[in-house]
């Protein structure tokens, strides 16, 4: 008999909600959805953030945590179907046996923009609808998604990049917003809403913003006259600049320039390179806190503390200086906030490697000098790693490091993440060709599917992996119960390392030295045809 292939679609569930202002919400899907909304909202799953706008729909796949956000200012109403897909698994003259397979669906975080169709078919799906009209429905909404969908990061999320990242290179100059807008590509009108929506700042107060955190950071590393740091940052009266700058962080520019040299410092990121410089932050957030494991003896003492922490034991800790990250500006109420409670440094997040943000750093605190005796222990260390590791690189053996994100997600990172750097350019280790293509040399993180897993294989597989979740305590257990993970070359030399996310997830500063001998510890230990876990 002739084998059919055939894929059945069967709804689940239909769900309506509706959100307040400003309310948030979060679940986990125990099936795969589609998911659409009447109005703008946030989407927080596997580590990244979506915003749909009004008639935008985006695919949700089966075992993912779920936080969803409404950026309205009105009340938004979501629109969910759950199903299921079925395959033939089994064909014969009697019997047709169908199994759920998922393997084909469009990726999670997939996106179709602004379909007034798809956002139909979506909400107007209801149990009531017969099976067969559901299937239909179904098969309707998927062929759109295959041929429609685009994975998020080609739409929203570089459009607001490009222009965060146009402000920050030309904030000296006069920006309007008709001409950020035309420049990007947008109509006004729309352009201000979904900046607004997406940096919960008008284009004007974020401009604001960046401008005055520039000249904070020429505050403290010059002896400018306040009115050439007023030129120097896109103002050209030097009273209006010294009235926005008081407005925005309650003190004036002198006041703000005593800051130098603060020993008291409140840390939201930025933990590793503090510590390079020789200074345990009085407190850090719990956050970075969860994911400092590797830094615990030099953090010992520091309190912790979070965005609802009462100012009042802000205030009792007498802090000289809290330090936040640039993707904090999305939190505005939070930067005046804090604003209030003592001045407030803005550092950009994840631009560069360890050495280049100590020094930028021990600069801005009055610490050129512990800076420089850092960055020579680190180019000790780093040429000693490298003389270690000389045998190992004779043999020309490929390396990678690789994290798993849920149950079926694997994140290959580029150079601006977990370690990446410091594995393929200060050790100097050969990446897989596939990775060297697709990853570094656009030097643009990818995810895959795990069963794709082997086309990107290396003889030496750095695996990041959640305690939290479960996976590393049961990575025997997982590494039995995969096909995909048990068939690796690594896995079956002992030479495939479980490593945590809380130990791996930030490389900044002290934490890169940690990381480097890691790597260095494994790669020269004997292996064997085991799973080790450090």
């Amino acid at each position: 008999m002739t084998t059919r292939t055939h894929t059945i679609l069967r709804m689940k569930e239909s769900r309506e909600r509706s959100l307040s202002v400003n309310q948030t919400i979060s679940w986990q899907t125990s099936s795969p959805m589609f998911l659409t909304s009447d109005g703008p909202v946030r989407i927080e799953m596997e580590g990244l953030q979506y915003q749909l706008n009004e008639n935008d729909s985006i695919l949700i796949r089966s075992n993912i945590n779920v936080m969803l956000h409404s950026l309205s200012n009105e009340q938004v109403t979501m629109h969910t179907v759950t199903f299921d897909q079925y395959t033939l698994a089994h064909d014969a003259q009697n019997e047709l046996v169908y199994k759920v397979n998922h393997d084909d669906l469009p990726d999670n975080g997939e996106v179709v923009k602004g379909s007034v169709m798809l956002f139909s078919y979506i909400k107007e799906m209801k149990m009531s609808q017969s099976a067969q009209e559901q299937v239909k429905w179904l098969e309707d909404i998927m062929h759109i998604f295959h041929h429609q969908s685009k994975p998020y990061t080609e739409k929203v999320h570089y459009s607001i990049e490009m222009i965060l990242q146009y402000m920050a290179k030309h904030y000296k100059q006069k920006l309007t917003r008709r001409d950020l807008a035309y420049k990007m590509g947008f109509h006004e009108s729309y352009f201000s809403t979904f900046f607004k929506q997406s940096m919960g700042l008008s284009v004007t107060d974020y401009l604001a913003q960046i401008r005055i955190d520039e000249a904070k950071k020429r505050l403290l590393q010059t002896d400018d006259q306040i009115q050439m740091i007023a030129r120097q940052v896109g103002y050209t009266d030097s009273l209006y600049f010294s009235r926005i700058f008081k407005q925005k962080t309650g003190r004036s520019p002198s006041q703000f320039r005593n800051v130098r040299r603060p020993e008291r410092i409140a840390a939201f990121q930025f933990v590793g390179s503090l510590v390079a410089l020789g200074i345990r932050p009085v407190c850090i957030d719990q956050e970075t806190f969860h994911h400092s494991d590797i830094l615990k003896d030099q953090l010992a003492g520091s309190l912790i503390i979070d965005e609802h922490t009462p100012d009042d034991v802000f205030k009792s800790l007498q802090l000289d200086l809290i330090i936040i990250p640039n993707y904090f500006y999305s939190k505005p109420a939070l930067i005046k906030r804090l604003e209030r409670i003592a001045p407030v440094l803005v550092l950009p997040y994840g631009r560069g490697p360890a050495v280049q943000e100590v020094l930028s750093t021990g600069r801005l605190l009055g610490r050129e000098k512990e800076a420089d005796d850092w960055v020579k222990r680190f180019e000790h260390l780093s040429q000693k790693a490298r003389n270690d590791l000389s045998s190992f690189r004779e043999k020309e053996e490929t390396v990678a490091i690789y994290e798993m994100r849920g149950h079926d997600k694997v994140y290959m990172w580029s150079y601006q993440a977990r370690g990446a750097f410091y594995l393929y350019e200060t050790l100097g280790l050969k990446p897989p060709k596939a990775i060297q293509e697709e990853v570094l040399l656009p030097n643009q993180h990818t995810v895959i599917p795990l069963e794709r897993l082997r086309e990107y294989e290396a003889d030496h597989m750095f695996f990041i992996v959640g305690v939290q979740h479960g996976w590393y305590e049961q990575m025997d257990k997982r590494l039995e119960e995969s096909d995909v993970l048990r068939q690796l070359s690594a896995v079956k030399n002992g030479t495939f390392y479980p490593l945590k996310l809380e130990e791996l997830r930030f490389d900044e500063g002290e934490r890169a030295l940690h990381l480097i001998d890691r790597f260095v510890s494994r790669l020269t230990k004997t292996a064997y045809p085991t799973i080790v876990h450090m």
